[in-house]
This record gives C-alpha cells, structure tokens and sequence, in this order.
C-alpha cells in the first residue's frame, strides 16, 4: 500500500466530491467501504472509467484520504489517472 500524504495535483479529489461518497457510504450502512477508481482497456474506443466501493486495500493501492472517505488506485489504473 503506497499512502499519499498530498495528491499530486494531476488528481484533484474535492472536498464536495469527498462529501457525496461520504453520503452513498453512509446509505450503504457499512463505515469499511472505500472508493476505488479504475480503467479498463475499452478496445478501440479507449479507455473505460469506473468507481466502485471495495473494503479490501491491495498491496499496489495508492491510498487517498479526504473528508473520512478512502480513495483507493490500483497500480496499473494510476498511471493512466
């Protein structure tokens, strides 16, 4: 797990966006879940995007804090963010 103490500036997570996870999270009822952020290779068309809520933390994660919400970045997926 790589902690990021200070996003670099490529990756702004505001404070409204950290509120609204907070939010969803909060529906979920589950306080472990974090937001995990990804791409997939799309083929011809590029590159997908896609968020979803994970309570595991990988060994390659890039692990982002904001407003009590986790943000969490694969390896792979980071280099492309």
């Amino acid at each position: 797990m790589n902690a990021v103490p200070d996003m670099p500036a490529p990756l702004l997570f505001t404070d409204s966006a950290a509120n609204k996870v907070k939010d969803l999270i909060d529906e979920e009822g589950n306080d472990a879940l974090k937001l995990r952020v990804f791409v997939q290779g799309g083929g011809c068309s590029g590159f997908q995007y896609g968020f979803t809520f994970d309570e595991e933390t990988n060994e390659d994660d890039t692990v982002m804090e904001k407003s009590g919400v986790t943000l969490l970045i694969d390896a792979m997926s980071y280099q492309y963010l």
